[in-house]
């Protein structure tokens, strides 16, 4: 992303609302775009009135925020109500990197089918949410690019024949709310182009199931990287016996971000400087990096969670951040290695706090990631469970995904 990111004191105001994001996945599971979702300060679920959040996602996310700080190179895509479609103002962004959902409750007669026309001349791409194959949106669907089935709700019996008799039109399928990898399977294999859920961030737990050769790896290396036994002798010899995990760590730690002034030559003076904890949790990220058979999105997903409650932990007083960071980041490890987090825990030496907040959600590192979870379905429900204003947890959500993409780009 370009723009650097914001700290809540850095003199910039914290944004009074919430644009959070949810990633929508291409047939390979490569990322095609984020939706973005609108949460009230201090208020549960979507609000009532559907104009004023349409409008206050549009002004958070293109003036206060940055649309490149939600979503980077990606498209956004946004949910807009009649009024909004009928009377769109002019928007300050690149229309190609928009894509304008149409609500499932609209009615459709001539007034929004030439509205929908206009947008369309206009260069906007446009979709159906939650399509539920009523004909009343047949004189629509040649207008638009993406149609999005709430599979959860339809159901996936019959759903092949409800598309096939759908009437032809230049568009593409999305599914959303897409929870298991079983159900991605399916769906593939009927047609859908993209997929919208939390699919790839659940492990596929299948009996008997058995870890590819660079996920075993991968696993005897992250377990001894979070053995808390180990010294920074030990440490330093196994990360330096690989020399792509040693350059990674190397780039990462000599980047901007890092805020050192000086240039770090050997893993042993990146110990020294940046300290024992904070290592360890970068040769994890990195040695899941190498799990090929992922997403990367999945990793986003930790990365984000990692400085998210890094940030939570900082600003509450609550715990050590660095060991809130490493929670975070682990807490994906089920996904990536299609394992129960309590098979892995079992197997992994990490320390008691640890093992209970990714088990349990108990003590301060529990509390801290079930926010960071409640904060990618689009906001917590209002309890404030460590004692922070609703506005900075907003604004450390916002610099978490700064953060996340800089770091990703280390990895790749």
């Amino acid at each position: 992303m370009a723009q650097p990111e914001t700290s809540p004191s850095s003199g910039t105001a914290p944004p009074s609302a919430l644009v959070a994001r949810q990633s929508i996945l291409t047939r390979k599971q490569d990322l095609y775009a984020y939706e973005l979702l609108y949460r009230e300060a201090g208020r549960t679920g979507a609000p009532d009135d559907g104009d004023a959040a349409t409008s206050r996602t549009v002004l958070n996310t293109f003036l206060e925020i940055g649309l490149d700080k939600v979503v980077g190179p990606h498209k956004a895509f946004i949910n807009i109500t009649r009024r909004f479609i009928t009377e769109l103002p002019p928007i300050p962004v690149d229309k190609s990197q928009v894509v304008l959902e149409l609500l499932e409750d609209l009615v459709v007669d001539q007034e929004l089918i030439d509205a929908v026309k206009k947008l369309r001349s206009q260069g906007y791409s446009l979709a159906i949410d939650d399509y539920t194959f009523e004909p009343q949106w047949d004189p629509i669907i040649p207008l638009v690019d993406i149609i999005k089935v709430d599979v959860m709700a339809t159901g996936l019996d019959g759903l092949a024949d409800k598309m096939a008799r759908t009437p032809p039109g230049e568009f593409r399928w999305l599914a959303e709310k897409v929870e298991t990898q079983e159900e991605y399977d399916q769906l593939h294999d009927m047609g859908f182009d993209l997929f919208q859920g939390y699919f790839f961030a659940r492990p596929r737990l299948l009996e008997g199931i058995r870890l590819h050769e660079n996920q075993m790896v991968m696993m005897r290396l992250i377990s001894r990287l979070n053995d808390p036994e180990s010294t920074v002798e030990e440490l330093e010899k196994l990360i330096s016996q690989d020399p792509s995990l040693s350059m990674k760590i190397l780039r990462y730690i000599n980047s901007a971000g890092t805020g050192l002034r000086s240039e770090v030559d050997s893993i042993r003076r990146a110990v020294v400087l940046l300290g024992l904890a904070r290592i360890r949790a970068w040769a994890t990220l990195f040695s899941l990096s190498g799990i090929s058979t992922k997403p990367q999105q999945l990793l986003s997903l930790g990365l984000v969670r990692a400085n998210l409650c890094e940030g939570l932990s900082r600003a509450s007083g609550l715990g050590t951040p660095d060991t809130a960071y490493t929670v975070g980041l682990l807490s994906i490890l089920d996904a990536m290695m299609d394992l129960s987090m309590s098979e892995l825990m079992a197997q992994m030496p990490v320390p008691q706090a640890i093992s209970d907040a990714l088990l349990k959600r108990e003590n301060e590192y529990g509390r801290t990631l079930a926010l960071a979870e409640a904060m990618e379905r689009g906001g917590h429900d209002g309890s404030d469970p460590l004692g922070l204003a609703h506005s900075q947890i907003s604004q450390l959500y916002l610099d978490s995904i700064a953060q996340a993409e800089a770091a990703l780009q280390c990895v790749s």
